[in-house]
């Protein structure tokens, strides 16, 4: 059945809202510590989240049986994976975190490698070396940024950490995506992340002067928490159900340019010629190893989706 021109428009919306979610959590860092900014988040996220799901499904139900592990998957996709990720973004270029956390589908194929889940082609493998040598002129060209923020190689660091632990994601929601929806999957993944989420930052988030907050900053507040982390996530997996995955992945590479452009436009980040080499090689390298999908495709074979 063919596919309307609107859902192409409509999944085009998707690597704006993300790419311009790295220049919102810039902006944020002025006025929030990390943990403080996730715990007002998903103050918000998981009751939008609630009523998405009870929108489009009528149904929030799991089995008991899929609760220890679905707890162990929250742990690493929210509770670790989120405060690493924001820290990242807090401490890196815009350009730089967009294009590292973009490279989770390589982990991705490498850990279910690695677990003997799935084979590693000779074009996988090149195209996985290419991908880590674009990598390291990101990070190396990184280094000789001027301007750079306080604690860079940190950020760095906390990018790559990012990028496998949503790499864990794609690969350990799998049995999870075989029962569920990919909607609900999260949903529950982020509500038990929540848990810890916000007694963590309840502390920090109290030392905020909201009602001081600046219509900039909370515009960005809500961006970051209702735009990027649902209304992006739930356009992303109906292209998904509607044209596939691997032609939904392609709307993937287009967010480190959006970042990178956006960045320069509103923060003057300007990268180093080799981070741009970098950015152009490991993009390369990615379309190179990432497997092609049919349309049909399970939403269970994601890899990578560039996560809130």
């Amino acid at each position: 059945m063919p596919v309307s021109r609107w859902e192409y428009a409509l999944l085009g919306t998707v690597p704006l809202t993300w790419g311009f979610n790295f220049i919102a959590l810039h902006v944020l860092s002025r006025d929030f510590t990390v943990m403080g900014l996730l715990a007002g988040r998903y103050a918000i996220m998981v009751v939008a989240l609630l009523v998405a799901l009870w929108v489009i499904e009528r149904d929030i139900s799991i089995r008991r049986k899929d609760v220890p592990y679905l707890v162990g998957f929250a742990l690493v996709t929210v509770v670790i994976y989120q405060p690493a990720f924001t820290a990242g973004v807090y401490y890196t270029m815009a350009a730089e975190a967009a294009l590292l956390i973009s490279t989770a589908p390589i982990f991705a194929m490498l850990i279910a490698w690695l677990l003997k889940w799935e084979a590693l082609t000779v074009k996988q493998g090149l195209g996985t070396l290419i991908s880590f040598s674009g990598i390291s002129c990101v990070i190396i060209g990184g280094m000789k940024v001027q301007d750079a923020p306080d604690d860079h190689n940190f950020g760095l660091a906390m990018m790559v950490l990012s990028a496998i632990l949503w790499a864990c994601y794609a690969v350990f929601s799998k049995p999870l995506l075989r029962e569920y929806s990919p909607l609900k999957v999260n949903f529950w993944a982020h509500a038990l992340g929540a848990l810890v989420l916000i007694p963590l930052g309840f502390k920090d988030a109290a030392t905020v002067d909201w009602s001081g907050l600046s219509t900039e900053t909370w515009i960005y507040f809500f961006y970051f928490a209702l735009l990027a982390g649902v209304y992006a996530f739930v356009v992303w997996f109906r292209g998904v159900v509607v044209i596939g995955s691997s032609k939904t992945m392609l709307f993937q590479y287009c967010v480190p340019l959006v970042a990178t452009a956006v960045a320069y436009v509103l923060l003057r980040e300007v990268p180093t010629p080799l981070q741009i080499v970098g950015m152009v090689v490991t993009l390369a390298g990615l379309q190179l190893a990432i497997p092609g999908r049919k349309p049909a495709a399970k939403a269970a074979d994601l890899e990578g989706t560039p996560k809130e």
